[in-house]
């Protein structure tokens, strides 16, 4: 395998006969859901084309002066750019610093590289300066944009690279990769942690984790004891403190999310591949309405947006919010079990 995971090999093997050929295009926006290995794919693919090797090789070498000087964090033809803070938006002179930077001839080959994180970011300001070198590249350019949510960038922008999606896999791919990163991996178990991520490889085996899984197990009996009013919400947000709270957020719109499929008889993710209905969900279901539960999404999306925007707002407090949130819309409820 040449690519840094399986499911990114057919697309790992398209550019690079692509660049073998001298097809490849001038900008390649990587794009796809976080966590199936964009950042990982750039950097890979970077080393390739700054290898100093015979240029056949399937991967990059490690050892010329090319790799050294890369992976050293000191590769004159390489610029690397990203939000100056996690969440952050890419600035406009971030940006234009990539006009200096290829206003320079390549020091050692034909090429030189600048690869550009969380692309999606940019504002318009930003995005019309990146068209401005796109529209006009310099020879020997090749400029990566690494994108969560492609369409947030500007269709001329978009129009210009060529772009691959990175987060097209089997499931049952990702499930036996999950099985051998864990050796002798559960896969009822894997299919849960990668049904837990929404489907993403990397997301599942952070959350694979003994603390987190653990954690996790325990969410749906939360919801369930205070939605029935068994536990008050400061009590499950307690419970659930040691959760970070993005993975809190994102796991409670998931069960809501799989508590509204119940809800409408349509299969939960993965049960196609043997993914068990996690015990007592389908007793929670029962026991909501399914209005209560869209309208309590509404709501910790909002505390999601708070999570996201506020620099002021502690994390503990927006918790503590989203359980009470939860027993505002769905008090009265009367679960004949408790999920797991």
């Amino acid at each position: 395998m040449s690519a840094p995971y399986p499911w990114l090999e057919p697309a790992w093997q398209r550019l690079r006969s692509a660049w073998q050929q001298q097809r490849l295009g001038h900008a390649l926006l990587l794009s796809g859901r976080a966590g199936f290995g964009k950042r990982a794919f750039a950097q890979a693919f970077t080393a390739l084309l700054l290898c100093e090797t015979d240029g056949q090789q399937a991967r990059a070498c490690g050892a010329c002066r090319g790799c050294t000087l890369l992976a050293a964090g000191n590769h004159p033809d390489f610029l690397h750019i990203a939000p100056l803070e996690a969440g952050k938006a890419l600035l406009v002179d971030q940006i234009r610093e990539l006009g200096d930077y290829f206003a320079l001839r390549p020091h050692y080959r034909a090429t030189k590289i600048a690869v550009i994180e969380a692309a999606d970011t940019m504002n318009r300001s930003a995005a019309n300066a990146l068209l401005k070198l796109l529209e006009e590249p310099p020879a020997g350019a090749v400029i990566m944009l690494v994108a969560d949510r492609p369409s947030s960038l500007l269709p001329t922008v978009r129009s210009r690279c060529q772009q691959t999606a990175l987060d097209q896999a089997e499931p049952a791919v990702l499930r036996d990769w999950l099985m051998a990163q864990a050796g002798a991996g559960d896969s009822a178990r894997e299919l849960e942690h990668l049904a837990r991520a929404a489907g993403s490889p990397l997301g599942a085996q952070r959350l694979a984790s003994p603390q987190l899984s653990a954690l996790i197990d325990g969410l749906g009996e939360a919801l369930a004891a205070v939605a029935s009013g068994r536990e008050p919400p400061l009590g499950a947000a307690a419970q659930c403190a040691a959760l970070p709270l993005d993975v809190l957020l994102d796991q409670v719109l998931r069960l809501c999310h799989e508590l509204l499929l119940l809800k409408t008889g349509a299969p939960l993710p993965l049960a196609a591949l043997g993914r068990a209905l996690p015990s007592g969900l389908q007793a929670l279901a029962d026991a909501l309405h399914s209005a209560d539960v869209s309208d309590f999404v509404q709501k910790a999306q909002e505390v999601k947006r708070l999570k996201l925007g506020s620099v002021t707002l502690r994390e503990v407090d927006l918790a503590e919010w989203l359980w009470f949130d939860w027993q505002a819309a769905t008090s009265g409820a009367n679960p004949a079990a408790a999920t797991r």
